[in-house]
C-alpha cells in the first residue's frame, strides 16, 4: 500500500508553519508579514531568494540572442558580428577533433573496450579505475551508450588499455 504524495502548496506550508512555529503564524495572522513566503523565510522553512539565484533562473529561460546581448552589455564579450567580413580566413573542423578538447570514442576502440570489459566481467568503474581515473567518473559509460564526447586524454589512456589488455 502506497501512501499518497503531499501536495506543497501553499496550504501544506500554512499548516507546518501553525504547526511548527506558532509565533511566526501568529504575526502572520495579525499581517506582519506582507506575505506567506515571509513568514515561511522568518520561520527558517524556505531561504530568502538571493539577487543571484533570479539572475541564474533567467538564463536560464533566456534566449541565447538574450544571453550574448547580455553578455556584450556587461563587457563580457563583443556581440556577434551580423555577417563575416569577406577577408575572415574559413577553418574547417575536423569531425572527429574539437576545440574542446574533446571528441567521440571511435568506433573501433568502442567496440574493443566493450569487448574486453565483457570478456573480463569488468564495470565502467572498475576501467576508469585501471586508466587511473576516478571510479565515479561516469564519462566512460556515457559515452560507451550514449555516444558522448570524452576528453582527448581519456582516449589516449583507454588506446593504451585496450591494447594491453586485448585478446591475445
Amino acid at each position: 500500500m502506497t501512501r499518497p504524495k503531499h501536495k506543497r502548496d501553499n496550504n501544506y506550508y500554512l499548516e507546518r508553519l501553525r504547526n511548527e512555529h506558532t509565533d511566526v503564524h501568529t504575526d502572520f495572522e495579525a499581517g506582519r508579514f506582507k506575505n506567506l513566503s515571509e513568514a515561511l523565510v522568518k520561520a527558517g522553512m524556505r531561504k530568502k531568494r538571493t539577487s543571484l539565484d533570479m539572475l541564474k533562473a533567467a538564463w536560464g529561460k533566456a534566449s541565447t540572442a538574450e544571453r550574448d546581448t547580455f553578455k556584450a552589455f556587461i563587457g563580457c564579450a563583443a556581440p556577434a558580428a551580423t555577417s563575416a567580413p569577406a577577408s575572415t580566413p574559413v577553418h574547417v573542423k575536423s569531425p572527429n577533433r574539437t576545440t574542446t578538447g574533446k571528441r567521440h570514442l571511435p568506433p573501433a576502440l568502442k567496440a574493443a573496450v566493450s569487448e574486453i570489459m565483457k570478456r573480463w566481467d569488468l564495470k565502467n568503474g572498475d576501467v576508469m579505475r585501471e586508466v587511473g581515473r576516478s571510479p565515479l567518473d561516469a564519462s566512460l559509460g556515457m559515452a560507451l551508450i550514449r555516444d558522448t564526447q570524452v576528453q582527448d586524454s581519456m582516449i589516449e589512456d583507454l588506446e593504451a588499455w585496450a591494447a594491453k589488455n586485448k585478446a591475445p
